[in-house]
């Protein structure tokens, strides 16, 4: 993150210090939330043959976020320490809402990213998206040829969509960062070592996102990481500091050996119903904005053990027993299954009813 983003986003910032001391303190994200994902369309423009949420599938759905459901989230999120925003689908950059969503969130009190296939971002896109209060965007690149990204992707051209795409952000003053998901069919692979090297060269940051048994990959675990893998990561990460995860200490990046843990419920996900799902890959709803306030939500979440209690690894992508145990059910971003039929919910030692 920028000099000139703390400068110009002086809330932000103080929410992000906030947390920053608070996840010291309690050595883990604890219960306090510190972000979100915001689904509000879950079009698309491609077809992943590993989508968590199903839309090159065609699980469109329906939208119903209004543009004031949208600013009452972000405000209410706002109050409650949450300092960035995650903007994903579907395919964001095809959602003619998206420039008015922006402007509902109010962009000057979070630090926010989109995530997308890199397709519709050139330069112009790129340039909008920063004056629109965008500071960083996060292009997805599983494959780390042009080829093979083209065919997992079914869509001739997009590797080099997404190199022109990573160079747009930056001209437009945007942080540019790529999204790899990585699982055990690939976390010790000499392609993404030397794929990681290129782009440390050209000074993209990158993200790593686990490998899950969920959407058009429900019921496969051989895509989750191993304890091997896991060792194989944090190598990565010693070679290229740029690296975050959201299982990582991302807030104190010098801390090398503290893990924050899963953040589950910490980085909560807002689905184009208006569900609260704890996280993208976990299709349990824990409530709707329409119904309750986010607070009650998150605290509903929070009083379940396994999204409160300390996890070091991903729950969804490292844990297999916690996979198999909740996962494999029939579920969908779109379609979510209540958390209270699925786990142990209890509230001030009650089970809820």
């Amino acid at each position: 993150m920028s000099d000139i983003v703390f400068k110009k986003k002086k809330r932000m910032t103080q929410k992000m210090m906030d947390l920053q001391k608070y996840y010291a303190e309690h050595q883990s994200h604890g219960t306090r939330v510190k972000g979100f994902i915001l689904n509000s369309s879950n079009k698309c423009n491609f077809q992943c043959p590993h989508c968590y949420t199903r839309s090159g599938a065609g699980e469109f759905g329906t939208t119903d976020l209004s543009i004031e459901d949208i600013k009452s989230l972000a405000d209410q999120a706002d109050e409650m320490g949450v300092y960035e925003i995650d903007i994903q689908g579907g395919e964001p950059l095809i959602n003619p809402d998206l420039f008015e969503i922006l402007k509902a969130i109010g962009t000057e009190r979070f630090y926010i990213y989109i995530t997308t296939n890199g397709w519709l971002l050139d330069n112009e896109m790129a340039h909008r998206l920063a004056d629109g209060g965008v500071d960083r965007v996060s292009v997805s690149i599983d494959a780390f040829s042009q080829e093979e990204h083209d065919y997992f992707r079914k869509k001739e051209g997009s590797y080099e969509r997404c190199i022109e795409a990573l160079e747009a952000a930056t001209q437009a003053g945007m942080r540019a960062y790529v999204n790899i998901v990585v699982g055990h069919y690939n976390a010790k692979s000499k392609e993404l070592k030397k794929f990681l090297d290129f782009l440390e060269e050209k000074k993209y940051g990158i993200v790593f996102n686990c490998a899950s048994p969920t959407g058009n990959w429900r019921g496969n675990y051989d895509v989750m990481l191993d304890s091997e893998d896991q060792e194989e990561l944090r190598a990565l990460k010693e070679k290229h500091p740029n690296i975050i995860r959201d299982l990582w200490n991302y807030l104190n990046p010098a801390d090398k050996k503290l893990i924050y843990g899963c953040p589950a419920v910490n980085l909560f996900y807002v689905s184009p119903l208006g569900d609260i799902l704890p996280c993208p890959y976990i299709h349990v709803k824990l409530g709707n904005i329409h119904d309750e306030p986010l607070r009650d939500i998150i605290n509903r979440g929070f009083a379940i053990p396994e999204f409160r209690d300390y996890s070091d690894k991903c729950l969804v992508g490292e844990n297999r027993e916690f996979a198999v145990k909740y996962l494999d059910r029939d579920m969908s971003v779109l379609k979510p299954l209540l958390a209270e039929d699925v786990f142990d919910l209890r509230i001030n030692g009650r089970r809820r009813a």
